[in-house]
């Protein structure tokens, strides 16, 4: 980090940093060895920060204005010294492991449920899911907005209306009672549509065909 390198007090990656350049400078030194307590370490950094601040003149600061701001604080006694007694121990602010977007901006609390959702569903059984479904309100939807994303993805990319079959119709009652059993427990990755087909129960099916038995199974209350 260069010194005109400018960040937020916020900014918790970058205030560390700061600090391992400033605990090295002579100034940095003096502060661990005459005024530094483990007590009143987070106090400190507060002081330091917000006195850093007046010294940039906004929420803009540099290592440097960190820097001048010990100084001020140390000279002016605001930071005063330790009892020789006591054992001077650094801690340094603990890493932000908050989870984050890829360009750095923390996860609103609906995108970090929205996320686990996902795992969950790419990793259970339909059995798993459809009992998530009927206790969860927010897992339902999260199922119920994926599949009318995949459903409008197929249509798109095929050329079918939801609903239209291009197979003749079936006396589907034995077929249907063996499409759910095989349904509950199939992997979710099956299921997704692959150029318009899907395999339940080890049986390639088109995208069609598949909703059609699937609505009927579930007014059915098989599934």
């Amino acid at each position: 980090m260069t010194h005109q390198f400018r960040f937020t007090v916020d900014n918790t990656q970058e205030v560390t940093d700061a600090l391992r350049e400033i605990f090295l400078t002579p100034t940095g030194v003096e502060y661990k060895e005459t005024c530094y307590t483990s007590e009143r370490g987070n106090e400190d950094l507060q002081k330091i920060l917000t006195a850093a601040e007046l010294v940039a003149g906004g929420p803009n600061i540099t290592v440097q204005n960190m820097e001048t701001a010990l100084r001020l604080l140390i000279d002016s006694g605001e930071l005063a010294p330790r009892e020789l007694a006591q054992t001077p121990e650094l801690a340094e602010p603990e890493p932000d492991t908050r989870p984050r977007t890829k360009d750095g901006k923390l996860l609103t609390p609906a995108q970090i449920k929205w996320s686990e959702y996902r795992q969950f569903a790419e990793t259970a059984s339909m059995r798993e899911i459809n009992d998530r479904k009927r206790v969860d309100a927010g897992f339902a939807n999260f199922v119920r907005k994926n599949l009318e994303r995949e459903m409008t993805h197929e249509i798109d990319g095929a050329g079918t209306v939801m609903g239209e079959s291009t197979l003749p119709k079936h006396d589907a009652s034995n077929e249907l009672v063996a499409f759910a059993r095989a349904y509950m427990v199939e992997s979710t990755v099956n299921l997704k549509p692959r150029n318009g087909m899907v395999s339940v129960g080890g049986q390639p099916m088109t995208w069609p065909r598949f909703q059609e038995l699937l609505a009927k199974a579930t007014q059915a209350r098989l599934v």
